[in-house]
């Protein structure tokens, strides 16, 4: 399990990190004050990979114990995780070089990479967007 697990971490990190990039490059394009979008996106993705680590590795754990014990597990987690993100937003509201904006879109990060590298890269999902790719041709 900790192999799959260490890979999909990685994955999901490598992931986020890439979205993060093309966030920061449409800011750079398209918003006036960019430099504090981007410190934004990028201070949120750190959190979001972190939390998204934290979160495998108790998925792990919780796996291993009693289902009473997993439940109350992972609901600690759940919240220290969630408490996280709420440090987390009001340092980027009370600091002037974050955007708090920038923050939750990087926060999103690690959502929308789970789901491309998970969810759309199923067997079936890859004929259709193959399918779909030669029809846009």
């Amino acid at each position: 399990m900790n192999g799959l697990s260490a890979d999909l971490r990685k994955t999901i990190s490598i992931a986020s990190a890439i979205i993060a990039g093309i966030i920061c490059v449409i800011c750079l394009i398209f918003v006036k004050s960019w430099q504090t979008m981007i410190c934004g996106v990028l201070y949120g993705t750190v959190i979001a990979i972190i939390n998204f680590n934290i979160m495998a590795i108790a998925g792990e754990k919780a796996i291993e114990m009693t289902p009473e014990k997993a439940k109350t597990k992972m609901t600690i987690n759940y919240l220290i995780r969630y408490g996280i993100y709420i440090v987390t937003l009001l340092v980027a509201v009370k600091v002037s070089f974050l955007s708090p904006i920038g923050t939750v879109l990087g926060f999103f990060t690690s959502i929308a990479a789970l789901y491309l590298t998970q969810v759309l890269d199923t067997p079936g999902n890859r004929d259709k967007l193959k399918k779909l790719l030669r029809r846009a041709k």
